[in-house]
């Protein structure tokens, strides 16, 4: 199964969990909170989620393995979707599906996560007028993660999901090298 079809079918198990948050079975922060414990305790064990993919682990230990793994650290009924999963075969999107719950919590917030790149390290009035410029463009609460990389020479870089504003040194140069050799 290629990786876009894996995404499809994690975005509606994300979709399901913005559900649950909907329905008020749990509180948005609660799941988020679970996903976060789900992350770091299978980032802890390589071998924890080895075993959760792993084939020739039946189905049975699998579920075994999930409610000692989880039971003191999740609720019960993300233990439960965790179940669905590996019946369901899909617990090798765990992470997909955390990264998209995530992005669908943000756009229910109004919140954009936003990379800055600039070449040298910006001051708190820059960083602020940044942060400004920024929410009063996209009408969003914005969430900025700040980054230096001094190949870009001077400007800045904007990530914000798949999307890229460069407005470097760097890439200005790039556009005239490749302007000049056509």
């Amino acid at each position: 199964m290629n990786n876009e079809n894996n995404i499809l079918i994690a975005k509606k198990y994300a979709e399901a969990l913005i559900d649950f948050g909907k329905a008020e079975k749990m509180s948005y922060v609660s799941i988020s909170v679970d996903l976060a414990n789900i992350q770091s305790i299978l980032s802890k064990s390589e071998d924890l989620y080895e075993a959760l993919t792993n084939p020739l682990i039946s189905i049975e230990d699998k579920l075994n393995i999930i409610e000692k793994a989880f039971e003191k650290d999740v609720d019960v009924l993300i233990r439960n979707f965790l179940k669905v999963l590996t019946e369901k075969d899909r617990f090798n999107l765990i992470y997909d599906i955390i990264k998209i719950y995530n992005s669908l919590l943000d756009e229910i917030n109004g919140i954009a996560r936003i990379d800055v790149i600039s070449a040298v390290e910006l001051n708190d009035i820059e960083q602020a007028d940044i942060q400004a410029k920024l929410a009063e463009k996209l009408k969003k609460q914005v969430v900025i993660k700040y980054k230096t990389d001094k190949s870009i020479i001077a400007g800045l870089v904007f990530k914000m999901g798949d999307d890229i504003i460069d407005m470097s040194i760097a890439r200005k140069l790039e556009d005239y090298k490749m302007a000049l050799t056509k």
